[in-house]
């Protein structure tokens, strides 16, 4: 059983996941260059660097989400998929 999740799991990265990720890639793209911008001007000590370092992790939170749902719609798409078969 260990192999066929294993199988899965690979499939489901390869394949389910980068497909999914393509409806909110631009959003996940816009985060990633926030996320660049707001660590850059971390490192300069600034009075905004809490408001920052708050943008940071909201941006952050917006990249994990997209993941997470892409994660999830790849099970639930394989689930449907071994439904099929039996």
């Amino acid at each position: 059983m260990e192999t066929l999740l294993d199988a899965l799991t690979l499939y489901a990265a390869e394949n389910l996941i980068p497909r999914f990720q393509r409806e909110t890639a631009a959003q996940t793209r816009t985060a990633w260059h926030k996320v660049d911008r707001l660590v850059e001007q971390l490192r300069a000590p600034s009075p905004e660097a809490d408001q920052y370092l708050e943008q940071l992790r909201s941006e952050l939170l917006t990249i994990d989400f997209n993941h997470e749902r892409a994660t999830l719609r790849a099970g639930l798409s394989i689930g449907l998929e071994l439904g099929r078969l039996v």
